[in-house]
């Protein structure tokens, strides 16, 4: 009986990766080790049934390719979909994977968690109710997975794209069967009691499991949904005593305290079959509609168009109105000061000198652009993951970099100390090579604050650019950085425009000390940003290194001026480079006190609130992000909004992205976003399709639009 069984199960294995005839499939794609294909239980669909699609893996021999959770280092396959008007989708769910144990030679061994040969990912679709029959509709995949062997891993991806007719009813595919094998290995969610101790070093968890749950005979395996919780190389000693299974494992060096949520996921293998079972407690128990994810099944956003028609000169065309527009968000004030400042101090000076700096100034901004887009490919290459618009302010060194540069240039007007030359000196020439600097530097600084803000039309740009190319990220961004320049050539094309400032005077010595203002402004914002990312004790030293940076800047100007000595600017320069000095050390150390992680998981916060049938209206923010707090302060937390929501029975969540998490940069993901601010009104139908807000600053009457458009 057993042996049949065997054979039972092997035989629809290989048929589900056979190219049986009247399935409803995609072309088949080759990306190194691994062959995709996109595939679909019904050769023809219904109005308002839901379907499954699959994302079908053959996988090379010695290969793999990586569960939900794939272990340290590696990362799970990702499909994102472009659907046709009025569709859902699902999340891709992953079947019980198998635990791998790679060894790369040099006593260098790695657990992960994946699938080998083959594997189906299901994905839930609905269509529409108003579909027509005797229409088809076509749906566009973009797989993007990562495939291992014991020598190397390298990243594959591939384009799918499926056509399917529409009937008055469904008609099931020959691929049916193939789905229904695999959608059969997805974890069950169950509501088991679950425990967790730690002692030592040694974490135990205590499963509460209903008789007659397992096969007779099944050995028994835990996989935990997140890292860093097990030492996945240890073997763990298992036991079964009155209902309730033990696992003990040996805990990972970075667990200090048994967390207070936690899931994973518990195998029952008999050697023919593989029974999963997703068990949590805390927050991350979850409601039965779950999936093996670790996240809630969410409706995929209904992809938005592309501005101006799509393609790549639409996206350009967005991203140079979105450069311009930005000069105009709050994040961008202190540098329009400085623009002014270089303005006035070009008054009266030739139609020449004037492009000159115009010319300079946009060149520091396009070679800033340039340096965060080699950035960002680089941390795209090195992650084999996606990158987001300022994440770099969830990163506090950072954050206390640009506190630092906020300072200088603060003491730098109120003239501690200067840098370049003074605008106030009678007959300096600001057309010297200092003047230059300062153009340049000016543009630079105007990408390092534009970063917190996303203007309108910018969103679909960036997010177009992250998953493109290297050539065409450079383009978009280019595009982007000549935006954020254009207005400043009115200025250079139109010279009589300086005509309305008043002529150089003493005036202007005040109006470069006032300038100095803003620039402490930011440095006041960024030190809010800090309180978010660092614990108390890393926020104090963080402040202690300003103090010690502005001391170096007082001993520069106090000290090394012209009226000194040479040994006397000698000895007074030494002292300002050991402050400096300290004041790196100091915010080195302070930049590891990292503030506690958030345990809160707004997937589930979702699904759970779907779950009783309550919309839920998202509010994707971060504490670095300057256009997030203006629309909370005009908007969003006014008493109007909240009343609104009130009246209208709708949850308000707020997704903190200040810090890096990953589960709300996956929901970003889904919508085709890199960064925030972002809004999303959830229906509490679980299948409704999510209402995006407009990129940008958003008015109460856009929330009031939004809510007229949920479901009755």
């Amino acid at each position: 009986m057993k042996l049949f069984s065997r054979f039972v199960s092997a035989t629809l294995a290989i048929t589900a990766f056979l190219p049986l005839s009247g399935g409803a499939q995609s072309k088949e794609v080759r990306d190194k080790n691994v062959v995709a294909r996109l595939i679909s239980d019904q050769s023809t669909i219904a109005p308002g049934e839901a379907f499954t699609l699959g994302l079908k893996f053959a996988i090379d021999p010695t290969w793999h390719t990586y569960w939900i959770n794939p272990g340290e280092t590696g990362k799970p396959t990702e499909l994102k979909l472009t659907l046709p008007e009025g569709f859902s989708a699902g999340r891709l769910q992953f079947p019980v994977p198998k635990r791998f144990v790679t060894d790369y030679g040099f006593d260098i061994l790695e657990a992960g968690f994946g699938y080998e040969e083959a594997v189906i990912h299901p994905i839930k679709i609905t269509p529409p109710a108003d579909l027509r029959p005797g229409d088809s509709i076509t749906i566009t995949g973009d797989a993007s997975w990562l495939m291992c062997d014991p020598e190397t891993c390298v990243p594959g991806s591939a384009t799918l794209s499926i056509t399917l007719p529409v009937g008055e009813d469904a008609v099931k595919s020959s691929d049916a069967m193939s789905i229904k094998f695999f959608e059969k290995k997805l974890p069950q969610s169950v509501d088991w009691p679950v425990g967790f101790n730690l002692a030592e070093s040694r974490a135990s968890v205590t499963v509460n499991v209903p008789a007659d749950s397992f096969p007779a005979g099944a050995e028994l395996k835990l996989y935990p949904y997140e890292n860093f919780v097990f030492d996945q190389l240890s073997e763990p000693e298992i036991s079964r005593e009155n209902g309730k299974v033990t696992f003990v494992f040996d805990a990972d060096e970075k667990l200090t305290a048994a967390p207070e949520s936690f899931s994973a996921l518990l195998v029952a293998d008999t050697g023919t079959t593989k029974t999963g079972f997703r068990v949590a407690m805390g927050d991350a128990a979850s409601p039965a509609e779950v999936t093996e994810n670790s996240s809630p099944t969410l409706p995929a956003a209904q992809p938005e168009a592309l501005p101006f028609g799509g393609g790549l000169l639409g996206i350009l065309f967005a991203a140079f109105l979105g450069g311009i527009i930005l000069n105009i968000m709050p994040c961008v004030f202190p540098v329009i000061s400085l623009k002014v400042m270089s303005f006035v101090g070009q008054a009266g000076e030739d139609r020449k000198k004037v492009l000159a700096h115009s010319l300079t100034f946009a060149l520091g901004i396009l070679v800033f652009f340039w340096i965060l887009t080699t950035v960002m490919l680089a941390i795209r290459s090195a992650s084999g993951g996606d990158v987001g618009w300022g994440v770099q302010l969830q990163q506090p060194g950072f954050v206390v970099g640009l506190i630092f540069v906020m300072v200088v240039v603060a003491m730098s007007l109120f003239g501690v100390f200067e840098l370049g030359t003074s605008m106030t000196s009678m007959g300096g020439n600001l057309a010297n090579k200092s003047g230059y600097a300062g153009s340049f530097w000016s543009g630079a600084l105007a990408v390092l604050l534009a970063t917190p803000c996303t203007a309108p039309l910018m969103a679909p740009a960036i997010g177009f650019a992250l998953s493109q190319s290297a050539p065409i990220m450079f383009l978009v961004f280019t595009t982007l950085g000549l935006g954020l320049a254009a207005p400043y050539f009115v200025f250079a094309i139109f010279p009589k425009l300086l005509d309305v400032i008043p002529p150089p005077g003493a005036w202007m010595e005040t109006f470069k000390q006032f300038m100095g203002f803003p620039m402490l402004a930011v440095a006041i914002w960024l030190i809010g940003v800090l309180s978010k990312q660092l614990n108390v004790e890393g926020l104090q030293w963080s402040l202690a290194a300003v103090l010690f940076l502005a001391l170096a800047g007082w001993i520069l100007g106090r000290f090394c001026g012209f009226d000194r000595s040479n040994p006397a600017r000698m000895k007074g320069r030494v002292a300002a480079l050991l402050f400096f000095a300290l004041s790196i050390g100091v915010a080195w150390k302070a930049t590891g006190s990292r503030a506690e992680a958030s345990e809160i998981d707004i997937r589930e916060v979702i699904a759970s609130n779907q779950k009783k049938g309550t919309p839920v209206f998202v509010d994707f923010t971060a504490e670095w992000c300057v256009t997030c707090k203006v629309n909370e302060r005009t908007t969003i937390k006014t008493d109007g909004v909240q009343q609104l929501f009130k009246d209208n029975g709708i949850e308000f969540v707020i997704a903190d992205w200040t810090n890096e998490d990953p589960r709300i940069t996956e929901v970003l993901k889904t919508f085709g976003r890199a960064g925030v601010p972002f809004y999303v009104l959830y229906p509490g139908d679980p299948d409704a399709a999510p209402i995006t807000l407009g990129d940008g600053l958003i008015t109460q009457g856009d929330i009031e639009e939004a809510i007229a458009r949920l479901p009755n």
